[in-house]
């Protein structure tokens, strides 16, 4: 900000101020609306079943670590598994890698389980909202199944169908959850 201040003969405090308007338009209008489910909401489903044969699926869940300098308050909780400070950021995504939801609100020391449950989307869900009738979430097994959210069976599933349940996640899920 110093440096742009000086380029332009400004305070840095004016950059400061225009920085803030021009990130809060950003987070209100733009990011609200590229990151949401489509309208057609049904070609998500077909799309997902032609990527891995898991029928319908509206999205897929997962959480990342995006690495951050290092805050000056409560350093300690930015500490994620490696040793690295980061937030953890939570993303659903569709077939084709748009993003649906998206929270970056928690800092990397917290569970990706912990980040989703914490999530507006999470308690539609789990009051009974659906995009459409029958429509699941994907995730990996650091979440809890839900009736709306399917993860993976234990690693090594000995029956038939258990094992082609598997495959189908995998195969729908690694498609867009890398």
């Amino acid at each position: 900000m110093h440096g742009i201040a000086i380029m332009h003969g400004v305070r840095k405090s004016t950059v400061c101020r225009s920085i803030k308007k021009v990130v809060n338009i950003i987070i209100d209008t733009m990011f609200q609306e590229e990151v949401r489910w489509p309208e057609n909401t049904q070609d998500i489903a077909m799309e997902f079943l032609r990527k891995g044969g898991f029928p319908c699926v509206c999205g897929c869940v997962d959480g990342t670590l995006i690495n951050i300098d290092s805050p000056s308050n409560h350093e300690e909780v930015y500490v994620d598994r490696y040793g690295d400070h980061s937030l953890n950021v939570m993303m659903i995504c569709g077939p084709n890698n748009y993003f649906y939801a998206v929270n970056a609100n928690w800092p990397g020391s917290v569970h990706d389980s912990r980040v989703f449950r914490n999530t507006a989307i999470y308690r539609r869900f789990e009051q009974g909202w659906r995009l459409f009738p029958g429509a699941v979430i994907l995730g990996d097994s650091a979440y809890a199944t839900r009736p709306w959210l399917m993860t993976p069976l234990h690693s090594n599933p000995g029956a038939e169908d258990e094992r082609r349940y598997n495959n189908a996640h995998k195969l729908t899920r690694k498609k867009v959850a890398k």
